[in-house]
């Protein structure tokens, strides 16, 4: 199954991060961005959901990692977190 970015997520559905990805727009902050997600929890293996996207479906996007925290991304860090939908049991 091939990832997606997170900006490309359906709303409400549960998928589970792949990777954060390196992005040029950051430029030499890119590592900065990416160390800040993952200490917010945005790691291999966590569930995420888009619960809300901003005007016109793009940027912000509220989300909930897991079941409990919930953050505001910007569109440029959306994109940098890769994803793949979780399968049904």
């Amino acid at each position: 199954m091939s990832a997606i970015t997170l900006n490309q997520l359906e709303k409400n559905q549960v998928y589970q991060i792949q990777e954060i990805a390196p992005s040029a727009e950051f430029g030499e902050l890119d590592w900065s961005v990416t160390q800040r997600l993952q200490d917010l929890g945005f790691v291999r293996g966590q569930t995420v959901e888009i619960v809300a996207r901003g005007v016109f479906g793009v940027g912000p996007y509220a989300v909930r990692l897991g079941n409990l925290s919930q953050f505001s991304l910007r569109r440029a860090e959306a994109q940098k977190v890769l994803c793949v939908a979780v399968q049904a049991a």
